[in-house]
């Protein structure tokens, strides 16, 4: 779910911007074409870079509507308004080039919000560069500055120019506030639908795995019944261990509908009820101790399946083969995380498994499958007790 929220925030944030981009560029388009127009009349030379920023916002807002994607516009406007601020201040100005400044703060706020801070930051120096580099060039005569003729309108038209800064200014701070917030307001919006969401999914699931786990009861229960019935003491036997396979099972479907969240169990505690289970079902007269230390809080649903059958057929075969001739038994599972993300699963006892029947049987078999299954590998090693070394890639 914190995937999904994360895409959500951003898709809206993302539409703001691009939103900013579009009424930004769409706004400068058509007032800076009409001052170069007034500027064209009046035959005054602003006409050429105020013209040139009309065509600018024009085709950074043309590219916008082509590519849908408003970090090429904003990458556009970037460079060719760093262009226009060069050839603005290569020609003299009454006003110190206090209008420059302006569009120069202008851009640089409006890329801090596009594309971050980076190229905010990388925009502003490049400005600051530009400029500082400009008038020392120009004071020790490297270059001139292009002269400008003055009229009786270059007072109005500074005047003109720097109300339309300003006004370009507060609007696209107030823009982008109010865009800012209608994203927030839908994403707060849309966060509290998909909790609501997320809560109605939580409270499915955990019934569907209520009832999964009162059916497989079920089929304990008729299974046990059938037990009953039998006299062959070796089937009875098989049909045991079958029953406790179930088992294993349905306490998984129990632990997931009494967690807390869904996505993963509790590997000690779901470990300490299936082996407590296997010791009521099996143990006769022999005391077994048991020591579970695990430094995994939670694994993933789709693993605890595989490792719980794994542990159901160790800890089996050690009650049923390795404690038949000793007063205590002892069982110790270890769980560790390796340095390279890897899970360490360590099994042992202090008894001898001595299968009647043969060396490796059902259920050493389906300890080695389902550690294939989890693309694990397992050593078995006999020394003063049965010790089983898993590791396992990801079980997480």
């Amino acid at each position: 779910m914190s995937k999904q929220k994360t895409s959500t925030d951003n898709l809206y944030f993302e539409e703001a911007k691009y939103i900013v981009t579009r009424n930004l560029f769409a706004i400068l388009s058509v007032i800076l074409m009409v001052l170069g127009i007034i500027n064209f009349i009046q035959g005054d030379i602003n006409m050429i870079p105020t013209l040139a920023g009309g065509s600018v916002s024009a085709l950074v807002l043309l590219i916008l509507y082509q590519t849908k994607k408003y970090q090429i516009a904003a990458i556009v406007a970037v460079i060719l308004s760093t262009l226009l601020t060069i050839y603005n201040l290569l020609v003299t100005s009454d006003f110190g080039h206090f209008v420059d400044f302006f569009w120069i703060a202008i851009m640089s706020l409006y890329v801090f919000f596009t594309l971050g801070k980076k190229w905010g930051v990388f925009n502003l120096f490049v400005n600051i560069g530009v400029v500082v580099a400009i008038f020392y060039l120009v004071r020790v005569g490297e270059i001139k500055q292009y002269p400008k003729e003055f009229t009786s309108f270059s007072q109005t038209n500074f005047i003109i120019n720097i109300s339309i800064a300003g006004i370009i200014f507060s609007y696209m701070v107030i823009l982008m506030i109010n865009q800012m917030r209608l994203a927030q307001e839908r994403y707060v919006s849309a966060n509290a639908e998909l909790t609501l969401i997320n809560e109605e999914k939580t409270v499915m699931m955990k019934e569907i795995h209520h009832r999964v786990k009162n059916n497989l009861q079920v089929v304990m229960s008729l299974l046990r019944l059938q037990a009953n019935e039998i006299v062959d003491q070796r089937t009875k036997y098989h049909l045991t261990d079958s029953v406790n396979r179930i088992s294993a099972m349905a306490m998984i479907h129990e632990k997931m509908y009494q967690s807390e969240t869904l996505t993963k169990i509790d590997l000690k505690g779901y470990l300490q009820s299936l082996v407590q289970d296997l010791i009521t079902s099996y143990a006769d007269k022999t005391k077994i101790e048991v020591d579970i230390e695990s430094e995994l809080d939670r694994i993933e649903p789709k693993s605890i399946v595989p490792v719980a059958l794994i542990f159901n057929e160790l800890v089996s075969n050690s009650i049923k083969h390795g404690f038949k001739n000793l007063e205590i038994g002892k069982i110790l599972i270890h769980v560790t995380r390796n340095d390279d993300g890897s899970i360490q699963l360590d099994y042992s006892d202090n008894g001898a498994w001595a299968n009647p029947e043969k060396s490796n049987g059902f259920g050493l078999e389906m300890i080695e499958i389902f550690t294939e299954q989890l693309d694990g590998k397992v050593v078995r090693k006999i020394d003063h007790g049965t010790h089983y070394s898993f590791n396992f890639p990801a079980i997480l």
